[in-house]
């Protein structure tokens, strides 16, 4: 019997209601073991797996609300009869997942639940939430728990709307006839049905959702017609899960009208539930005030019209958009009727959870999973047409297809048995490119197989002589020998025939249809593929078991880059082996978007400590100094003129980008020189420290705000905005921000002499981007100071200050990933830290010696480049506010975030330019 199979049946029999003890679980398995008669070695890894995964739990998140909302769970718990959730429930722990999982996501749900319109409050009314979780964290399970619970609770009609793409609403459907349904849609929506039960269906089917939609096809009024389905007619809540199209929309908008209505003019008195998966995609208004909705949001909201009892709940990762409804007026974000003024709740992402932070964030500096692409340009372009020729593999993807073939040896040694394995290939966005890789990969594929079947069987000495065995023992030498050592590379030949020869290649697209990859066909032997895809891939769709991820795409966007992440997740038993191909751009901006993103989490639980409310969010977030590369798909879709709000409170800023053009530089150094000599002289300015950093004390805010106002950067950078920010200084009252630290810090590049000090200059990599034609200091991490550079000119008690906010964070991620924290005293405390502690604003002038990649020369420049840094101090009022505009067009917004920027958002067709 597979491992897997007896840790599954020993987990069903750990209790429900509370964390078992190391005592009872090997009790449990040492009875199970004995049962299914495993030996000793196999009943060793069933306890480890057992332990691991009954140590995982998911604490219950927080959510900003309204004050007025009253909470109605409690007092209606004794008449609801919690069926479908009980049921799911169930499905939950017969599934395999943890008890403190299951625990913590019924903690979880009845929060929102209780945040929701109450289904039996008669009477008009609207509610409007966005729920906030982690990319591939489960986000699907928590809102099908939830549906379960308004079911329960007296919701009739539930509409899911998945994202923009078939694959994704299929799976999701299959998901919910698994979880809620209980039977196979499929059959549902047909005249002579079977009745296959599927999920909860097998464990409780005396009661059944209806269902509108099914696993293979999206709604269709002919098909409801035809089987005489009404809303009216429904004893029991209905589902509708559909694609977020707008003739989709329309036809259901139409059906409800025209079928169901209250043709007295009345709406329609039936508690409706709108779960809006992915609602940052598709969903957002992004229209100006001047024209009409976009076409989708328009319909969600004129199907949300048609009753008098509604809820919208948008799921989503990346809610940037979602919060930066319309940046230009403040008071049109509660004019959408999508944007979430009853609630924000953030999810907590179970302790295992594989995500950004583990991944991009790790301040150890570790690289376990990341690998750099580094000759993909030469093979397939970045920028290619839609009839380009792809004429070879390159090395590195061929890498990466050997180490999926091994880490499914090492998985079948491991004792995993029936579970789907997956490997990601995304290198463009068009179906003609992905067919020919996908036909390369599986040709290269075959050649393993043959292969394998002629010499795996050999001595390894013997075997090695042939060209795929040495490649494949290359990979394991390289990513495996030394992560797990207690597997040889004989055993991994060994079990090479059994492992690779089940492996296929499937090209996942529009042009493949929704059944591309389709794992529930191969539940019982478990699916081995590699996936090669674009869009498709992109958002949304879960690769069952990803192990091995490569990947290529050009966009800076947020929430576009997140939701490309596939590779975030579970891999309970195999985190180890996962391997993530990336090029060095693309990870630089994950971690930085990573670091972001993670960012906006501390800030609402900041604010949710505070009790405030979702509109306050949305209005401290859009002051965000990152938020242009949220709007900017969004906004500037023409001409258009972007307002931004920028809060100086507690934030940080630096030049990133500078000019390319050497007149523009100088013209910052000399500036710069000028600044230093001119606050030397005056009489209340102190030199406190000669050595590193310099530090000047008592600088006038107005010498800072001249200087800012002179300093040059390029027209694309979005961040830091100084001609804003000296205007702020300028009309400041008096005593805020009054008198500034002014700091020098040092590197390891040559003397540089500036107003007659002379220190080394921090060298520097440099991105030279052209388009547009400027110059990203530290290559693409845009970061100009080291790490701990902004605590200079703090005294003894802010650091300390500092060291607490920094070990409160530590302690907080240790819960979050179920680990130990980290010594307080070996914590690397991250800047922002400082930023918070100090009571003083702090200018840091760089002096930089840049170096750029790829042999591009920098402008030489008379006494050298300069690069600024601010950091100002946490205001207790709203002074620190101002807003700067930009205007850049269609093209130019497409050189800087991508070619996603401006795309309808209704539908895309790969196949198009």
């Amino acid at each position: 019997m597979d491992i897997e199979n007896v840790v599954s049946a020993v987990q069903v029999l750990l209790p429900t209601d509370r964390v078992a003890t190391e005592e009872e679980i090997t009790d449990f398995v040492d009875r199970m073991c004995q049962g299914f008669g495993l030996e000793p070695a196999k009943r060793d890894l069933v306890l480890a797996k057992v332990l691991a995964r009954s140590l995982v739990k998911m604490d219950t998140g927080y959510a900003l609300k309204e004050v007025d909302h009253v909470p109605w769970v409690n007092d209606r718990r004794r008449e609801i009869d919690p069926f479908y959730w009980d049921r799911f429930k169930l499905y939950l722990q017969k599934e395999g997942w943890p008890s403190g999982v299951v625990t913590g996501l019924d903690k979880t749900t009845e929060e929102i639940l209780d945040l929701i319109g109450n289904p039996e409050e008669q009477g008009t009314w609207k509610r409007r939430g966005l729920v906030m979780g982690d990319v591939q964290s489960g986000k699907t399970a928590t809102y099908s728990a939830l549906i379960c619970k308004a079911a329960d609770a007296g919701y009739r009609f539930i509409i899911l709307l998945t994202g923009t793409i078939e694959n994704l609403r299929r799976q999701t459907q299959e998901r919910l006839d698994a979880g809620f349904v209980g039977f196979d849609s499929s059959e549902q929506l047909k005249r002579n049905r079977q009745n296959l039960r599927v999920g909860v269906g097998m464990l409780d089917p005396r009661r059944q959702a209806t269902v509108f939609t099914s696993s293979s096809s999206d709604f269709r009024v002919s098909t409801l017609d035809s089987l005489g389905l009404s809303l009216d007619a429904l004893r029991e809540p209905a589902l509708v899960v559909i694609k977020k199209n707008t003739r989709v929309i329309k036809n259901l908008r139409d059906w409800i009208e025209g079928y169901n209505a209250n043709h007295t003019g009345g709406a329609i008195d039936i508690p409706l539930l709108v779960i809006d998966d992915e609602a940052d995609n598709a969903s957002i208004n992004t229209a100006d005030e001047t024209r009409n909705p976009t076409k989708v949001n328009a319909g969600i909201r004129e199907l949300l019209a048609l009753f008098s009892r509604t809820t919208y709940v948008g799921f989503t990762a990346t809610p940037f958009a979602n919060i930066f409804v319309n940046p230009e007026r403040e008071d049109e974000m509660l004019g959408d009727d999508l944007f979430p003024r009853d609630f924000i709740y953030t999810l907590q992402a179970p302790t295992n959870y594989f995500g950004a932070r583990r991944i991009f964030l790790d301040d150890n500096g570790t690289t376990t999973w990341l690998r750099t692409i580094e000759d993909l340009e030469d093979a397939i372009p970045t920028k290619h047409k839609v009839d380009f020729l792809v004429p070879r593999l390159p090395a590195s993807l061929l890498q990466a297809v050997c180490v999926f073939l091994v880490a499914n040896a090492i998985r079948d040694l491991r004792g995993e048995g029936a579970t789907h394995r997956s490997m990601l290939v995304n290198v463009s966005h068009y179906t003609r490119v992905q067919d020919q890789v996908e036909m390369l990969i599986h040709a290269e594929l075959d050649r393993f197989k043959t292969d394998i079947r002629n010499f795996a069987a050999l001595p390894a000495k013997t075997a090695l002589n042939n060209g795929s065995i040495r490649a494949l023992h290359e990979a394991w030498e390289r990513e495996y020998a030394v992560a797990d050592p207690t597997i040889t590379w004989d055993a991994v030949q060994g079990a090479l025939r059994d492992a690779v020869l089940p492996v296929t290649t499937v090209a996942v697209n529009q042009r493949t249809g929704s059944r591309a990859l389709d794992y529930k066909a191969h539940k019982a032997t478990g699916l081995r593929v590699i996936a090669v895809g674009g869009n498709s891939l992109s958002r949304g769709l879960t690769l069952e078991g990803l192990t091995v991820s490569y990947f290529r795409r050009s966009t800076k966007m947020y929430d576009t880059l997140l939701q490309m992440g596939r590779w975030f997740g579970y891999r309970t038993g195999y985190e180890d082996l996962c391997r993530i191909w990336l090029p060095q751009l693309a990870i630089d901006w994950y971690s930085y978007i990573s670091d972001a993103t993670e960012e906006l989490r501390s800030e609402l639980k900041r604010m949710y400590r505070q009790g405030r409310t979702p509109k306050e969010f949305g209005l401290a977030v859009r002051a965000s100094p990152d938020s242009l590369l949220v709007t900017a798909r969004n906004k500037m879709r023409t001409a258009t003129e972007i307002v931004r709000v920028i809060s100086v409170s507690g934030e940080s800023f630096e030049s990133v980008e500078l000019p390319l053009s050497k007149a523009q530089l100088a013209a910052n150094w000399t500036n710069a020189e000028r600044f230093l000599e001119d606050v030397k002289r005056l009489s209340e300015v102190q030199v406190i420290r000669e050595g590193s950093p310099r530090i000047l004390r008592g600088v006038p805010r107005q010498r800072v705000a001249a200087l800012l106002r002179q300093f040059n950067i390029p027209t694309t950078e979005f961040r830091f905005q100084p001609a804003a920010i000296a205007r702020l200084l300028d009309n400041l009252p008096d005593g805020v921000l009054g008198t500034w630290d002014v700091a020098i810090p040092s590197g390891t590049g040559p003397d540089k002499t500036i107003a007659g000090w002379t220190a080394p200059a921090q060298r520097r990599q440099v991105l030279v981007e052209d388009p547009p034609g400027v110059l990203v200091v530290s290559g693409t991490k845009r970061r100009v100071g080291s790490r701990g550079v902004e605590k200079a000119g703090l005294s003894s008690d802010e650091l300390e200050v500092a060291r607490e906010l920094a070990w409160q964070a530590e302690q907080e991620r240790a819960a979050s990933q179920g680990a130990e924290p980290r010594a307080k005293n070996t914590l690397n405390i991250a800047d922002k830290y400082y930023t918070r502690a100090r009571s003083r604003p702090l200018l840091l002038l760089h002096i930089l010696d840049p170096h750029a990649q790829d042999d591009v020369k920098v402008p030489s420049v008379p006494g050298g480049v300069v690069a600024i840094g601010l950091s100002f101090p946490v205001l207790t009022s709203n002074v620190g506010v101002t807003t700067a505009k930009y205007k850049i067009n269609l093209v130019k917004a497409r050189e800087l975030f991508g070619t996603t920027v401006g795309d309808d958002d209704d539908d895309y067709d790969e196949d198009e330019p």
